[in-house]
């Protein structure tokens, strides 16, 4: 297992990246893991119904990879604006989309009050950021009240309770799953997003349950970071380090025998808001 070796890395601090001095960190965190994801973010882009001339809302942008590929899907004519409230971030997704033209923009901005005036966008995308939000039930509302009637809004979002680890200790595997949710802030929007498209109008809501299974630790711990809510948990003095480290110990031998599985479960949801 590839252990972190700045202490101070939390993936619940995403909610407030820009009060953590750690950008470099969060970085290389969303590479590690967008590169893991890129092939699912890939197959829910169809869900927007994209045509060439569009323009779409990216909310939580992050270093933008998903706003490069869009703008590709709504060429020739299209344009693609990305916001994310993390100044840092969206310097960094500048920087990387340097041979994009006008047809992408990267804006700072909060998904709690997007500054479009309604019915802006033709669909509106979010993917693993309304986990980090102090109301995801209002950034929803915001997606919805910017993108036009017949538009589609199109969300991806982890359910933290849900992650399954087979370990010989079943305790201490119970502990670390909560203590990982309750690092989130809104570690169980995933079971929520039906209940809150329905909740602001939209229809023909659709959910697609993604699980994200792994037979390895590594990659695991890449993803979600076991390590980090481990020394955290010690830190609170929910676990051991003895108890963590033998822990540690069971699932390195499972994965060096071939063994390990673990699973999260996963959410798309998909909705139209409705014309008048």
């Amino acid at each position: 297992m590839k252990e972190i070796s700045q202490a101070g890395f939390r993936p619940g601090r995403f909610s407030n990246l820009n009060a953590t001095g750690q950008t470099g960190e969060y970085v290389a965190y969303l590479e590690q893991t967008g590169s893991r994801l890129r092939a699912l973010s890939r197959a829910r882009y169809g869900l927007l119904n994209l045509s060439a001339g569009d323009c779409v809302l990216d909310v939580g942008c992050g270093l933008g990879d998903d706003a490069r590929e869009l703008s590709a899907l709504v060429a020739p004519g299209g344009k693609v604006i990305a916001v994310d409230a993390s100044e840092a971030m969206v310097e960094e997704a500048r920087r990387r989309s340097k041979l994009f033209g006008d047809e992408l923009q990267f804006m700072v901005g909060d998904a709690h009050e997007l500054e479009f005036t309604d019915g802006s966008f033709a669909a509106c995308w979010s993917e693993r950021v309304l986990q980090h939000l102090d109301d995801p039930a209002r950034a929803v509302y915001q997606m919805v009240r910017v993108t036009r009637p017949g538009g589609r809004v199109v969300v991806f979002e982890p359910d933290h309770s849900t992650l399954v680890i087979d370990a010989a200790d079943r305790a201490t595997t119970r502990t670390l799953v909560q203590a990982l949710a309750d690092a989130i802030r809104s570690s169980w929007i995933g079971r929520s997003l039906f209940g809150l498209f329905t909740a602001n109008g939209l229809v023909d809501v659709t959910i697609v349950p993604t699980p994200i299974m792994s037979h390895s630790l590594s990659d695991t711990n890449a993803l979600l970071r076991l390590d980090a809510t481990a020394r955290a948990a010690i830190e609170r003095g929910l676990l051991s380090e003895q108890t963590v480290a033998d822990w540690f110990a069971d699932l390195k031998q499972r994965e060096a025998s071939g063994r390990f599985f673990g699973c999260l479960l996963c959410f798309a949801a998909a909705g139209t808001k409705p014309r008048p």
